[in-house]
């Protein structure tokens, strides 16, 4: 029994333990009092301390039994026909149990005015109901308190679950990057092999400084926008060298904005949609201009390019892209739907726009540090 009542004890519930004796206490004052109220009204009452002994003695003597019954075997609606019965014997039984040491010790103490049978007659008699209505209230209360404990714990591990099964996805999606950027990159590189040997090899210096920066980075899944930017201009020098004058890349971010938080790796595969379906899928230049402002409670940044148009719903491109697939997927995992958005649209007279919107948020300037040296 001891070892079941200890289960009640469980982590956090020892902050609990005052308020459940304080109502303990009240619970044997109240009881106490009626009882007292009833003797006053007939016979005559005993002092009023008298009562809280006993009712004290009779609560102590229940609680332990009454509660570890009602834990250790608890009535539902699947086992009620099996449990009830049990109860039922319990309470006829702890209450016999208990009035038969009551009268006893009423015996003792008015041995000369009272029999065994008439203390037995007596204490049966009057407290029977009490006793019974008693054991069902400590095992209703100990029912409701375990049901409510048992909420809470299946809620607490949904949420460890779904928050686990958000960061494995998460971090899925992350990694889904890499070897989508590094297969087409590699193949920018091969193309420049034989025509520019010079380009090629800066193309793959490129490249693998940029594969350091994102190997140290990986640990986290935000980094300041400025590092961002840092990291996003490997990839422009890439696609520098790998298109010459054709391609021209437009930064323009306000300065208030670059310490805040952003996904890592959010831009490059962006700012890489804009390239394949711009001057890599056309003979036009094109200018591939990268913004971030603030708007409100909100981070708003766009990727543009001049040529490019959608020849289809844009919900159908999310579906056949990994890139913008992924990217819309980790914003949905980080912020949630309705904190963060990814959306598609056409420019006048043509080209097409990619406009990020992430909450605005500032990092520590320990944080931004510790970041900047860390992917140095």
């Amino acid at each position: 029994m001891a070892n079941a009542i200890a289960d009640l004890v469980k982590e956090g519930s020892a902050k609990r333990w005052p308020a459940i004796c304080a109502a303990w206490g009240l619970v044997v004052l109240v009881v106490a009092g009626l009882w007292y109220a009833y003797d006053a009204s007939r016979t005559g009452a005993e002092p009023f301390s008298y009562y809280v002994w006993w009712s004290g003695y009779m609560w102590a003597l229940l609680t332990p039994a009454a509660v570890w019954l009602a834990w250790r075997y608890p009535i539902t609606a699947a086992n009620w026909q099996r449990r009830l019965p049990l109860h039922l014997a319990a309470s006829l039984g702890l209450t016999g149990i208990q009035l038969s040491l009551e009268a006893y010790l009423g015996w003792l103490r008015h041995q000369h005015e009272l029999s065994t049978g008439g203390a037995l007659r007596h204490y049966f008699g009057q407290h029977t109901q009490i006793s019974l209505l008693s054991y069902w209230l400590l095992a209703a209360a100990t029912l409701f308190y375990r049901t409510r404990e048992d909420a809470r714990e299946g809620s607490l591990h949904s949420a460890k679950l779904e928050a686990q099964l958000s960061a494995a996805r998460l971090e899925m999606l992350r990694r889904q990057l890499h070897p989508h950027f590094l297969f087409n990159t590699l193949q920018a590189a091969t193309t420049l092999v034989h025509d520019d040997a010079d380009r090629a090899e800066e193309v793959l210096l490129r490249l693998s400084e940029l594969l350091r920066v994102s190997l140290h980075e990986s640990e986290g899944q935000e980094i300041v926008l400025e590092r961002e930017l840092e990291i996003l201009d490997h990839y422009i020098a890439i696609q520098t060298c790998r298109f010459g004058d054709r391609l021209h890349f437009d930064v323009r971010v306000d300065q208030d904005v670059l310490a805040c938080a952003v996904p890592s790796l959010l831009l490059q595969p962006v700012v890489e949609n804009a390239v394949r379906h711009g001057i890599g899928s056309h003979k036009e230049n094109d200018t591939v201009t990268i913004q971030g402002c603030r708007q409100g409670d909100s981070l708003q940044l766009t990727v543009c390019n001049l040529t490019s148009a959608l020849e289809m719903p844009f919900e159908e491109l999310f579906g056949r892209g990994v890139g913008l697939a992924t990217t819309r997927e980790r914003l949905e995992q980080l912020y949630g739907k309705g904190s963060a958005s990814f959306r598609l649209r056409n420019l006048q007279p043509k080209g097409v726009c990619a406009e990020i919107t992430l909450p605005f948020r500032m990092l520590p300037a320990e944080t931004c540090s510790a970041i900047t040296e860390a992917t140095r």
